[in-house]
């Protein structure tokens, strides 16, 4: 662990030189929003940073713990790192290695395991249908049915105690929504992430994006369709109980490779990327009111966080690496938090 201490916050994919942020995306950093300032805007704090500089991985909270799973780092695409924050001795360590290296990789945590879905071999090419499962007590990773059509850039949530997988991308964006049960290690099928008419096909075939789970029901929330030159602001809302999709106020701000989470009853929305920029722009929904706030903005703008995108720990919202520059080139082992208090 001492010897990964020593690595640099920064780390560049193909440019070993890169050690550091590069000056020049200054001025892709987009940090604003056209919503209404919240009257508590909230406050970024620095937290102990990766010992690895990592991008395009998953960030999974399970049982007051942090995961961070695979995704670029030590100028590869396809890495295998398994980074562990301890949140109450504020310490990270590096745990059994993920059996598939690569990037990607979407997952979230059912009690005490932690269930990864497909991925990524080479950077957002070859996907693949591999699924694993992580025994946190034994520190052992065992393979789980696959899917039925390999892709990356899912995004996962937990409701109810079963793992909506929405969008994604094999060769393009897809609009699939299916379902794991755990306790039967089996996949169904629910409805797609369409349009609400024949003529709207487009909108739900996306991936990169932003979910989160408020009264009940799953918000999926901006991405992109194939590249983030066709970003959306898409806020789609899919009700369990009527196995269907409608649409609510989108996030003013557009873009791709978002992190998203339900904190004090409302969904906030920050980072991403488009072409030329980074986002810093953190954005509020309140699902009662139908309207978004601005809120204070990242310290250090960043995407890339895949799995359940972030970690809510207590009050505190944990953002550990990403890219601070558009695309793949660079990866960064910064860790921060956001809250309300």
């Amino acid at each position: 662990m001492a010897a990964e201490q020593e690595l640099p916050l920064f780390l560049g994919l193909t440019d070993k030189s890169i050690v550091d942020i590069p000056k020049t995306v200054e001025k892709q950093r987009y940090m604003t929003s056209v919503a209404p300032p919240a009257a508590n805007p909230g406050k970024w704090i620095e937290m102990p940073r990766l010992p690895i500089p990592t991008g395009e991985h998953a960030v999974i909270e399970c049982q007051g713990n942090i995961h961070v799973i695979a995704g670029y780092a030590k100028h590869r695409v396809d890495g295998d790192f398994h980074q562990v924050y301890d949140s109450r001795s504020r310490t990270w360590s590096l745990k059994a290695p993920f059996p598939l290296p690569c990037n990607h990789v979407a997952g979230v945590a059912v009690g005490d395991r932690i269930y990864t879905f497909g991925g990524f071999i080479e950077q957002n090419r070859c996907p693949h249908s591999k699924c694993f499962v992580y025994d946190t007590a034994t520190d052992q990773w065992a393979p789980i049915a696959a899917l039925s059509r390999p892709r990356g850039a899912i995004s996962a949530i937990v409701l109810d105690g079963l793992i909506h997988l929405l969008g994604g991308r094999d060769v393009r964006s897809v609009e699939w929504h299916e379902v794991y049960d755990p306790a039967a290690n089996k996949y169904a099928d629910r409805a797609n992430m369409r349009g609400s008419t024949g003529t709207q096909p487009f909108v739900g075939q996306r991936d990169h994006m932003g979910v989160a789970v408020v009264g009940g029901k799953i918000h999926a929330i901006a991405g992109r369709m194939d590249s983030y030159d066709f970003n959306t602001s898409l806020n789609a809302v899919y009700d369990p109980k009527a196995d269907a999709w409608s649409f609510r106020a989108p996030l003013p701000t557009a873009r791709s490779g978002v992190s998203a989470v339900t904190i004090g009853g409302k969904i906030i929305v920050f980072g991403g990327e488009a072409t030329g920029r980074v986002f810093g722009t953190n954005e509020a929904y309140d699902p009662n009111a139908d309207t978004w706030q601005s809120l204070t903005p990242m310290r250090v703008p960043r995407h890339g966080l895949h799995g359940a995108t972030v970690a809510l720990i207590g009050d505190m919202v944990h953002v550990p690496g990403g890219g601070p520059v558009p695309g793949g080139s660079v990866q960064g082992a910064y860790h921060d938090a956001f809250t309300f208090s």
